[in-house]
């Protein structure tokens, strides 16, 4: 079996799914934690005493074993002197234009046998019915 198919078996499920990429974000801000420290010149230690925990906690947050806090993210860029940025990617659906999801809500109604639409176009369809 090829690794693609194992992969397009295992993430079938969307919880295998979900449960890898929320563990992939969690690695990838660990690193991101680490690599910061260690370009400060910042031991755990140090890391721990300016966050008043300790330094296993900090080991921990490095390895990607948690999934932090907002508070202690703000406390980790405090420790460090980074600026905290936290947005939103919408990379698992596509973007959809506006206008186009309103177009498929009005002609719902009409092209019942052929459609692909969002979820809001189907509740407003409901919701005339």
């Amino acid at each position: 079996m090829k690794w693609s198919e194992l992969k397009e078996k295992r993430f079938g499920t969307g919880g295998a799914r979900a449960g890898y990429l929320r563990a992939r974000n969690a690695y990838r801000l660990a690193e991101r934690v680490r690599l910061l420290r260690e370009a400060r010149g910042i031991t755990q230690a140090e890391m721990a005493a300016r966050m008043r925990t300790t330094q296993s906690a900090i080991a921990r947050l490095e390895s990607g074993g948690t999934y932090p806090t907002l508070s202690t993210l703000e406390r980790v860029s405090d420790a460090l002197g980074a600026e905290l940025v936290v947005e939103f990617k919408d990379s698992l659906r596509p973007r959809t234009v506006p206008m186009l999801t309103s177009v498929a809500t009005r002609v719902l109604p009409v092209t019942r046998r052929h459609r692909t639409v969002t979820r809001r176009a189907k509740k407003t369809a409901r919701r005339k019915r």
